[in-house]
């Protein structure tokens, strides 16, 4: 419905869409959201996954489950985009994407002095006083109005005769920030944080380097999510969400309204909703109602903002005027509903209540944006005061001005720290002040802004102790709530993961897949880490990735030389992030076979050892399957690449060693297969074959003979003309000459494939240690005393599968092992109709590209990342983001209509292309299981590798670790 008033009108007449054939009245300027929710329209599109109906939940473009499909566009947000005339709008996603941006001849650098992140009031704050004093100001800010969620204006479709103090406040702050200069870019999407002086956006959608010499970070808050059953249906939102529609929108979703949480912001929603003309059934308030122990806190209210106190006041009387009942003390239970909400249950102190109603507002606290801050390396502190932050939050750790840990670079608003307005206004002045003094720009401090400041926390405090909500209790939550809402995982599957041994946030993210999907875990990641009971730091939440948010891939497609080698790390730094040391079980102290690593080369080891009977024990820094395992991108190679075949494999000497590990590839993945059956579940594993694109001549050429190699090595492996390409890659962009085509070739879902052997590996009795790191390893008679953090382990042998790390590891016993490592990148795109079932390399360029189970595009290719050797962490880079999705746009088109949704890298094991295996000379006992290619090549190394320990079978010369000599020292 369309809320009344008498001093609001519309300033033009109406538009018409299509909504699934539906015709739509809009206004113009409105949101699609806002347009469909006043035609009564709730349930916007379906989930994947579960087919699951869905809505507007946060109504500001954080949590991305409003997306339709906008003139053959897919993964638009409902909430941001414009209505226009004619638009066609559609709930499912495409059978073919169109374009969602034109790819970039360059990418432009954008020098200033000062960038703003937000044009919300901290934003605007910051960015009038570092103006005024003289430096040039860039402002971006994702939606189409500056004002952030506090300060929205009301949308270009109504005027105001007489708007309110809000409304006022928001319009003089703009108009300030225009006369002193300030760049403002509305519709501006900042998806990367490299470096402070690196930071990558969408402007007008196009893509802008910004290289700023101040940065101010004040993105805001988003509301924390509110797991209960029901709370994905449509019609349930946040009340911000709700708030956006009635207040800039003039829409409300129904006719009649609950809203439920904690807070001022439920009273005031319900009241603006009453005035528009709606019904509001209840206003739920978690806290107890404020008695005679609240005075204190209220005086407090009164003495320091008290036009703020007086609206609360008021609105406690407009809803006792209308009839609405407040429920103080009322807890949320669940939404009641099929395919949209129609009941709230509530238990409070007087017992259980139903609340009918059309649609509900939640609103139990909120949580800062922090993902950028985090991408550069601000440090995090753990927050658990104010309304809703039971369940933990992470805040930016900020001065008095609003510096951060990382020098020039500023936080300020609810983004750094929850605060509301009035002190986001004053941190943001001070800070844009500070930001000005290091340009060596005459701003004085401001005696002003910190009697604001601290007038603005003091009310803040004292709110927070009136509005005071239980604590929150994850044991409470039902197996069959929803969690993650992107990805529809439950808090039994959560559940049922750490049962199998999760227990970090990491390990459950790759178990689950929550926090994967298109929020990166903004509306599931604190209540994930609660129910995980996660340490309460920054590694109890999801790693904040690039792009931050999810990004047109072809706004990003730029050529870039791909003349280079990936820079290989000869010692790599161990991280210092890994989940919980723990202590040594009494079992774990002894065995006969000890395994350091548990990726899939030390599980498949440690399975066949353990089905001889042998007593094998695996120990891991941290959790099996956290590192390399689950950080590739599941290709099963079996052809040549590149670097295997040809001169530049001649030259560094590493041909010999490729052509001789060749035929291991597919003996590896019929083991995989093997193990996929003996777990009762197919791994995500396809072998539809891989091509080899040659777009020249000579790559043609280099191409025919690699083919030959691969035959010879009896390898199955066909040339194929351009017709033959066209009929069988009808995917592919027309301007290949031919490929090659390897049937055995394919991928599998390193996520579920790791799991599955993990689960066989205790089935056949082997024992898991996580959270043990190897000290030290010495002689202890005939066998071994391996130390550790928590003891000593007693083993008769060792097996090093350690990845990378593996020479670090061998070291401790004197053993020279030749690994290095590699940091490569994959990029993950939003999921699309089937389109690519093979494994797609190309002959000249780095790209290894195919299509997971789920529909997402899985594109790397040994683009390199950045691997941090003071906290042993990797990165992505820009260039390498840009650069590979030029290559994948220019192999397969379609690309170009996709989001990217997650970009990661990994350390990669570098080896002379063949594996590393068996006895150490020199030391008995201590064998090496060591490879690249990881997950094609893992179960028949770790079979070799425990044949080579039972005595049966030798290792090949040509993989053995004797061809490197013998002990170190």
């Amino acid at each position: 419905m369309r809320l009344t008033s008498p001093t609001i009108t519309r300033t033009a007449a109406p538009i018409r869409f299509t909504f699934d054939g539906r015709e739509i009245e809009a206004l113009p300027g409105e949101s699609i959201a806002a347009a469909l929710s006043a035609a009564g329209i709730l349930a916007f599109r379906e989930t994947a996954k579960e087919k699951a109906p869905r809505g507007l939940w946060c109504g500001m473009g954080a949590c991305w489950d409003c997306i339709v499909t906008v003139d053959g566009k897919a993964g638009q947000r409902a909430c941001l985009v414009k209505a226009e005339a004619g638009m066609r709008v559609e709930a499912a996603p495409p059978r073919e994407p169109a374009p969602l941006a034109t790819p970039p001849a360059q990418i432009p650098d954008r020098p200033c002095d000062l960038l703003v992140v937000g044009a919300g009031p901290a934003g605007l704050s910051a960015a009038i006083a570092a103006a005024q004093a003289g430096a040039e100001v860039v402002v971006l800010d994702e939606r189409g109005e500056a004002g952030g969620q506090y300060l929205k204006p009301l949308a270009k479709s109504h005027v105001h005769a007489a708007p309110d103090a809000q409304f006022r406040k928001g319009s003089a702050l703009l108009a300030e920030a225009r006369a002193a200069g300030v760049t403002i870019h509305q519709g501006a999407t900042v998806w990367g944080g490299f470096a402070p002086d690196e930071i990558a956006a969408l402007v007008d959608g196009a893509a802008v380097t910004f290289r700023p010499r101040r940065l101010v970070l004040a993105p805001g808050a988003h509301e924390r999510p509110v797991p209960v059953p029901g709370w994905t249906l449509p019609g349930v939102m946040t009340t911000g969400a709700l708030q956006t529609l009635a207040r800039a929108q003039r829409v409300s979703p129904a006719a009649r309204v609950v809203i439920a949480g904690s807070g001022p912001l439920n009273l005031q929603l319900a009241c603006e909703l009453l005035a528009g003309g709606v019904e509001v059934a209840a206003v739920v308030e978690a806290a107890p109602k404020p008695g005679l122990a609240a005075w204190r806190a209220m005086l407090a209210l009164a003495r320091t903002s008290p036009d703020l106190a007086w609206d609360g006041l008021r609105y406690l009387a407009t809803l006792r005027r209308a009839g609405v009942p407040v429920l103080w003390g009322g807890n949320i239970l669940a939404c009641e509903g099929t395919d949209r909400f129609v009941a709230l249950h509530v238990a409070t102190p007087q017992g259980e209540r139903r609340v009918v109603a059309g649609a509900a507002a939640l609103n139990i606290g909120f949580q800062p944006e922090t993902g950028l801050a985090r991408a550069l390396g601000c440090a995090q502190r753990f927050a658990t005061e104010g309304p809703g932050a039971e369940i933990g939050r992470l805040e930016t750790v900020t001065d008095g001005d609003g510096r951060t840990s990382v020098a020039g670079v500023f936080a300020v608003g609810d983004g750094a720290a929850i605060g509301g307005s009035r002190i986001a206004l004053a941190r943001g002045r001070l800070a844009g002040l500070a930001a000005a003094r290091d340009l060596g720009l005459a701003a004085p401090e401001d005696a002003r802004a910190k009697q604001d400041l601290a007038r603005a926390l003091a009310f803040q405090a004292a709110l927070w102790r009136i509005f005071a909500a239980p604590p929150f209790e994850p044991a409470a939550i039902a197996d069959t709530t929803t969690i993650c809402r992107c990805e529809d995982v439950t808090a039994g599957a959560l559940r049922r993961a750490m049962a199998d041994g999760a227990r970090s946030l990491a390990a459950l993210k790759k178990q689950t897949r929550a926090g994967m999907g298109r929020c990166q875990g903004r509306m599931c990641g604190a209540i994930v880490a609660r129910l995980a009971g996660a340490p309460a730091d920054e590694a109890a939440f999801a790693a904040p990735r690039a792009p931050i948010r999810p990004v047109p891939a072809a706004a990003l497609m730029r050529e870039v030389p791909e003349g280079y080698a990936t820079p290989v790390i000869a010692a790599p730094a161990t991280s210092r992030w890994r989940s919980p040391a723990l202590p040594l079980a009494p079992e774990n102290r002894a065995c006969d076979v000890l395994v350091i690593g548990g990726g899939v080369l030390g599980l498949s080891t440690a399975l066949y050892l353990a089905r001889e009977g042998v007593d094998v024990l695996v120990a891991d820094r941290s959790e099996p399957g956290l590192a390399a395992s689950t950080a590739n991108a599941g290709s099963l190679h079996v052809q040549l690449l590149s670097y295997d075949f040809g001169q530049k494999a001649e030259a560094a000497g590493t041909a010999r060693s490729a052509m001789a590990t060749l035929p291991l590839g597919p003996r590896s993945i019929q083991l995989s297969k093997e193990i996929a059956r003996d777990a009762g579940e197919s791994c995500g594993i396809r072998t539809e074959g891989g091509l080899m694109l040659a777009e020249t001549a000579e790559e043609l050429a280099w191409l025919r003979g690699k083919s030959a190699a691969e035959r010879s090595a009896g390898v199955e492996s066909h040339l194929l003309g351009a017709n033959e390409l066209r009929d069988l890659a009808p995917y592919l962009a027309p301007r290949f000459l031919g490929a090659t085509f390897c049937p055995a070739e394919g991928q599998i879902d390193p996520l579920r494939a790791t799991a599955a052997l993990l689960g066989l590996v205790r089935n056949a009795g082997a024992r898991i240690a996580g959270g043990v790191e190897v000290t030290g390893i010495a002689r202890d008679g005939p066998g071994f005393a391996v130390a550790t953090e928590a003891g000593t382990i007693r083993a008769g042998r060792i097996v090093v599968a350690a990845g990378p790390w593996s020479g670090r590891v061998a070291a401790l016993a004197g053993v020279h092992l030749p690994v290095g490592g590699l940091v490569q990148q994959v990029i993950a795109t939003e999921a699309t109709a089937p389109l690519v079932p093979h494994l797609v390399a190309h002959a000249g360029r780095h790209l290894s590209f195919k299509q997971g189970l789920q529909g997402h595009l899985l594109i790397g290719g040994g683009w390199p990342g950045i691997h941090d050797m003071v906290i042993g962490t990797t990165h992505t880079r820009r260039e390498s983001i840009e650069g590979n999705l030029w290559v994948a746009g220019h192999v397969v088109p379609a690309v170009a209509g996709l989001a990217v949704l997650r970009a990661w890298t990994g350390l990669n094991v570098q080896v002379d292309r063949a594996p590393i295996l068996g006895e150490a000379p020199g030391c008995p006992g201590l064998y090496a299981a060591v490879t690249s290619s990881g997950f094609t090549l893992g179960p028949v190394a770790g079979r070799m590798t425990a044949d080579a320990v039972l005595g049966r079978e030798a290792i090949p010369a040509a993989f053995s670790a004797r061809r490197f000599g013998g002990c170190s020292s």
